[in-house]
């Protein structure tokens, strides 16, 4: 199915699957990953957590024949982070969020940006007249990657019981 994998300049990007577990509890419980993405007064990820994080992320495939991908580095083979596109609700509103989650030892090399481009095309190829990304006020890394890739601030929301800042890319 189209999708499924794709590629960028530095990145292999696919769907994920059971056995990628162990890949996403590291990731999504490093202190830098945990700071953006379960920020206080959430309560850390959980390995309950994290098993139906990826568990969702391969149904969230079989329903809709898109969503979440593994990014890896093209050039070692690694595991670089998590990006795609994801069902998400804002404000009681489905929409088509663009999320991304890169390794700390790859931040400020572009890969969030350079997932976030791909993962932008591919929205748009599948027919999608828009897609959103979310960001907490304090991250200024993320923002600056919506804005790289096209996407305009429309306002702030609450998502997760905590303030966003909701950026729009419009096709």
């Amino acid at each position: 199915m189209a999708g499924e994998e794709r590629q960028t300049p530095r990145l292999l990007a696919r769907k994920p699957t059971p056995d990628d577990r162990a890949l996403y509890h590291a990731h999504f419980t490093r202190p830098e990953v945990e700071r953006w993405l379960r920020p206080s007064p959430l309560p850390p990820f959980t390995a309950q957590v994290l098993d139906e994080l990826v568990d969702g992320d391969c149904i969230h495939w079989q329903n809709h024949g898109f969503g979440p991908w593994i990014l890896i580095e093209k050039e070692t083979g690694a595991f670089a982070g998590r990006g795609g596109l994801a069902w998400t609700a804002v404000e009681g509103i489905a929409q088509v969020e663009l999320p991304w989650s890169i390794e700390p030892h790859l931040h400020n090399h572009g890969l969030a940006t350079e997932a976030a481009t791909a993962a932008t095309a591919w929205a748009h190829d599948l027919g999608f007249n828009q897609v959103i990304t979310l960001t907490l006020p304090t991250n200024l890394a993320s923002q600056r990657v919506a804005e790289k890739t096209g996407f305009e601030q429309a306002g702030e929301v609450t998502h997760a019981g905590l303030p966003h800042l909701l950026f729009r890319r419009r096709f």
